[in-house]
């Protein structure tokens, strides 16, 4: 049984195989940081008790489910035109080369001095830090700036009254690619309640992405560290700089 199951299958079937697994894959780890991610799982909840409504000749559940099948179709098309565009550029700006070359450690010891310099002048900031997925669609919400990281630099940015001050600032590939960006703010209701405007931008771009962020509070003269949706506590320099340098290669969640 098992000899004919196999029976014609060739390198070149195990090649096909191998290809198909590996897209899908790709697919799914751009998208798993998206709300987009969360309405295939319920697509995959549909499939399956249509399947079964079939299986069981349950013609009026299958009427329904199939119903159902075509909203969803329409709703995520509608709901998810912005993710939809990201994801679509992201797609043409994925590299595989990144997994291969992190970003320096001299980056990140910037990136941890600019914020320092913010809480020591009461100025507050958001400085994103592009990891796997593209940032491209929220940069053009911005200006781009290409320009090498310097922690004077940085920090000038967010110098207050500065034409790019109001928005954060992304580091892709080691460089400062945009300044002024708009952000996605958390949808958490209970994040709502007792985090700040720019907390809130903070922890919505890591729900979306897998991107680092570090926030400045210019009230509190703190800064924090975002990732996957969770803030850590506030954290000195070298502190920050060690986690942005560990999570930067590791791809891991905050302790």
């Amino acid at each position: 049984m098992l000899a004919r199951l196999f029976e014609g299958f060739g390198p070149r079937d195990a090649v096909d195989i191998a290809v198909v697994a590996l897209v899908i894959t790709w697919l799914l780890r751009i998208m798993r940081e998206t709300r987009a991610f969360q309405l295939l799982r319920g697509l995959a909840v549909l499939l399956l008790a249509a399947f079964l409504a079939r299986r069981f000749a349950l013609g009026t559940t299958v009427w329904l489910l199939n119903s159902l099948l075509v909203f969803w179709a329409i709703a995520l098309i509608i709901v998810l035109q912005p993710e939809l565009r990201r994801l679509i550029a992201s797609l043409g700006e994925q590299t595989f080369l990144r997994s291969f070359f992190p970003q320096s450690a001299a980056v990140f010891h910037e990136i941890a001095q600019a914020a320092h310099l913010m809480t020591q002048q009461g100025w507050g900031g958001l400085i994103v830090v592009e990891r796997e997925t593209s940032l491209a669609g929220f940069a053009d919400s911005g200006t781009r700036v290409n320009a090498d990281i310097k922690a004077e630099l940085l920090a000038s940015v967010f110098t207050p009254g500065s034409p790019l001050h109001d928005g954060a600032t992304i580091v892709r590939e080691g460089r400062m690619f945009a300044a002024a960006c708009t952000l996605p703010l958390s949808e958490s209701k209970v994040q709502a309640q007792v985090l700040g405007m720019r907390h809130r931008a903070a922890l919505g771009i890591t729900e979306e992405t897998d991107a680092l962020v570090v926030v400045v509070s210019e009230e509190q003269k703190k800064m924090a560290l975002a990732m996957k949706g969770q803030l850590t506590p506030p954290l000195d320099r070298e502190t920050l700089e060690e986690l942005l340098t560990l999570h930067s290669r590791t791809g891991g969640g905050l302790p």
